[in-house]
């Protein structure tokens, strides 16, 4: 079941050099802490970690993460050590230079 009890950001950013930057950050809430944090860009998982030692607050920036002509989706899925899940989405549209 999917709650929101974490404090959740997650946003993108063109990088100078090529592709997006993808920034992403989680607090927990009062007696929350994080376990696992993933990313996922476009479906495909960037960055999946467990902490052994749960976390209160977590930030992680992902860069050169491609370039994706057409519509984007990053989502981010944040698990408390109870189990419980939090998630945000960035969506964005790159339209092709090419006109593809």
């Amino acid at each position: 079941m999917e709650k929101n009890i974490m404090d959740l950001s997650l946003t993108h950013k063109k990088n100078m050099g090529s592709g997006w930057n993808i920034l992403a950050s989680a607090k927990g809430a009062a007696g929350e802490k994080i376990f696992r944090a993933q990313i996922l860009v476009n479906g495909f998982s960037k960055y999946d970690r467990s902490f052994p030692s749960p976390l209160t607050q977590w930030q992680q920036e992902l860069g050169q993460q491609g370039q994706y002509p057409g519509d984007n989706t990053s989502r981010l899925e944040i698990t408390s050590e109870r189990g419980d899940v939090s998630s945000a989405e960035d969506s964005w549209n790159d339209i092709d230079p090419s006109g593809n």
